[in-house]
């Protein structure tokens, strides 16, 4: 009996000890997930109110743009010049066609004009690339019309303003305007020529009939403040001096 008796009240004190550790190690471990709570709501919170202090320190503004427009007419911006046609109805977009052979052509070479609408609001420096391309164009007896493209050396002697544009076609095939500019005002673009007359006193000699010529441009403007070195590579304008 002394046996059975120890060894209940052995078998109790075993079961007691199990009880009070699972006891403390719940208490322990409730502890821990409470302190867990209240760290990632801490954290939550920091994070919250940063990302809220940078959303309040943003800074909002317009920022300068740079925009400039072609514009390529005959006398008179009444009278734009037309796209060249591969096919009926199908032009080629950017690509101008310009009479060589008669005066009394209504897209005829001297009343050819060419000129930049200035839409930047801020200093703009820019740059024209133009395209020749000399045609000759007939039709044999089975009536196919035939255009070739005819190789020449020469610019053609469009008129261009050469007091405030400088011709640097020699080097880099582009023309560039001299000084800064930008719009007139938020309605009206600053208008500046290229081409703007023909020269006086002079004609131009005709070229024979199936003669034409075909003219396309491109243009590129960059902001005054670095826009030449930064996007042209340009440490220095092509006419001298400093940007």
């Amino acid at each position: 009996m002394a046996f059975f008796y120890k060894k209940v009240i052995y078998g109790k004190i075993k079961v007691k000890g199990d009880i009070v550790n699972q006891q403390r190690f719940k208490k322990r471990f409730i502890l821990s997930l409470a302190m867990l709570i209240f760290s990632l709501s801490l954290f939550a919170f920091s994070t919250y109110a940063w990302f809220t202090y940078l959303k309040t320190d943003t800074f909002f503004g317009e920022v300068g743009f740079v925009e400039v427009d072609l514009n390529a007419y005959f006398l008179d911006e009444l009278h734009p010049a037309t796209e060249v046609e591969v096919a009926a109805g199908v032009p080629k977009p950017g690509v101008y066609l310009v009479n060589i052979v008669s005066s009394a052509s209504s897209n005829y070479f001297e009343d050819f004009r060419l000129s930049v609408s200035v839409l930047s609001n801020v200093d703009t420096y820019m740059r024209v690339k133009i395209y020749e391309q000399l045609t000759l164009t007939y039709t044999n007896f089975e009536g196919i019309v035939t255009e070739l493209s005819i190789l020449h050396d020469e610019y053609m002697p469009f008129n261009y303003d050469t007091t405030n544009w400088y011709d640097n076609r020699e080097i880099d095939n582009y023309i560039y305007y001299k000084l800064p500019v930008k719009r007139v005002d938020a309605s009206n673009a600053l208008i500046v020529g290229i081409i703007s007359s023909y020269f006086s006193g002079q004609s131009f000699s005709n070229y024979p009939p199936g003669y034409s010529l075909q003219i396309a441009f491109s243009i590129e403007a960059v902001q005054a403040l670095s826009g030449p070195v930064n996007v042209w590579e340009l440490t220095t304008p092509p006419w001298g001096g400093t940007w």
